[in-house]
């Protein structure tokens, strides 16, 4: 979008030796997107040539490395590099990166919310005899055949791996804290017929991306003002565990008691076939500890493992971790964020001028796409570099007064959200503190993100 807005100075900085982001560490078996295909991908670069409904792993990263490819930003990413600090030095950032130093006049930070895999402090972890990783650090050179696997966490990742690797192994326990509400996925193969009928006709694209876009804002006007909305996602929810489960303990055992959405809602239609299944065991007491041949639980029984998966989610708390950034004064982003992290819209941080985050604080929803809220920010972006190039100035600051409007504004609307009713979620942290959702609806973000209010920045000669 930079280079299409006619800004060619672009450095890019990533620290894994190929771009993809989650789609590039998340290659573990039966990994793929839980958001409709034509809705997961640009919108100035769709592809009528989606083999499914819900994209693979493996076509997502393909995908993601031909815009690369066909927008030139393959030969302005420097692979391999990580920054690992940078300060404003008045009138530029200068960056300290694993390959040494650099400058530059605006920075963007799009490290992500769930970039930094969550190792669970089990009793005994390190003892363990056997292989043990994390999902996001899936090592195919461990073959599951005929092997007893444990597999920890009932959450996104593990509805898809599971079922992926039920047929070959021997046995697999999964440990579940608390189950989650799933709604079918309805996932399917685009015929070569549909691919050449969306490539011929791109309008069917669009009214079907518009269809999507629809549906996922009547699920967040539910999760977040019109609770009312929900109880027909739920009976929904309760008809699939019904359809699918005939032992009744079972059955209970992954029937949440919170609010549906609540936790991040799942789409599947393999995971509670797959816990019926005589060689998976759904184990829902807590884990005592690790031992070097298997899972220990509260009830003293221990389980034998040669495997263990830590399907255990990300540190979404942490934004630019473990980067440290040094805005103006000397005051690092860390000490701005000692309580919360916050940000004017999710992307601008007073005190740091010039400086942007992408999928920053308070822009995940429990609904829509990401790559949606990506493009918005990135509007919002342009338009503040249009301010820069129109004044003469050399910073663009938001002033902390707009700042902290809008998370008055924000805070007092999060309260009324399904993730604010009781459960234990990865959006609220142990003090009640959420930094990530947004409360309202994406449409809503779009228009937000679209311009520059009056008078929400400040402009400087640096």
């Amino acid at each position: 979008m930079l280079r299409r807005a006619g800004y060619d100075d672009v450095t890019v900085f990533e620290r894994a030796e190929r771009i993809g982001g989650v789609w590039h560490h998340n290659t573990y078996p039966g990994a793929a997107c839980d958001v409709p295909s034509h809705l997961y991908e640009f919108a100035f670069a769709p592809n009528p040539r989606w083999s499914r409904r819900y994209a693979p792993q493996a076509e997502i990263q393909a995908y993601l490395e031909d815009v690369a490819r066909r927008y030139g930003v393959h030969d302005r990413v420097r692979t391999g590099t990580e920054v690992k600090h940078a300060r404003w030095e008045g009138d530029r950032w200068r960056l300290q990166t694993s390959a040494g130093e650099h400058e530059a006049e605006v920075m963007i930070a799009a490290c992500g919310q769930l970039s930094v895999p969550s190792v669970p402090a089990i009793a005994g972890l390190d003892s363990f005899a056997g292989p043990a990783f994390h999902t996001a650090r899936w090592r195919h050179d461990v073959d599951l055949a005929g092997r007893r696997v444990a597999v920890v966490g009932t959450g996104c990742s593990a509805i898809q791996v599971v079922p992926a690797i039920q047929p070959i192994v021997e046995h697999v326990d999964v440990y579940q804290r608390s189950p989650g509400w799933t709604i079918p996925k309805m996932d399917f193969a685009y015929s070569k017929r549909a691919q050449r009928l969306f490539e011929r006709f791109p309008v069917l694209q669009r009214l079907d991306r518009a269809a999507i876009f629809a549906f996922m804002e009547l699920g967040a006007a539910g999760m977040t003002r019109h609770r009312w909305l929900l109880p027909p996602f739920r009976a929904v929810c309760r008809r699939q565990i019904a359809k699918a489960i005939a032992d009744p303990g079972l059955r209970s055992k992954v029937t949440p008691s919170d609010e549906i959405g609540c936790k991040r809602l799942m789409l599947t239609d393999d995971w509670y076939p797959t816990l019926t299944k005589p060689n998976v065991e759904l184990v829902t007491d807590r884990i005592d500890e690790v031992t070097p041949g298997g899972v220990r639980t509260e009830d003293g029984t221990e389980r034998p493992a040669d495997v263990l998966v830590l399907a255990t989610g990300f540190k979404s708390h942490g934004f630019v971790a473990p980067m440290e950034i040094v805005g103006a004064g000397g005051r690092t982003l860390a000490q701005e964020w000692a309580d919360v992290a916050r940000a004017y819209l999710g992307m601008s941080v007073p005190g740091f001028p010039n400086l942007f985050l992408l999928y920053g604080p308070n822009t995940n929803g429990g609904t829509g796409s990401v790559i949606y809220t990506i493009e918005a920010g990135m509007g919002h972006v342009l338009a503040a570099l249009d301010e820069l190039e129109r004044a003469d100035a050399r910073a663009i600051e938001v002033r902390r007064e707009a700042a902290e409007g809008f998370d008055r504004e924000l805070r007092a609307a999060l309260p009324g959200t399904v993730w604010h009713s009781g459960c234990t979620n990865w959006y609220v942290d142990e003090h009640g503190n959420d930094p990530n959702q947004w409360p309202w609806l994406w449409s809503t973000y779009r228009r937000r993100t679209a311009r520059i209010e009056p008078g929400a920045y400040e402009l400087s000669a640096g």
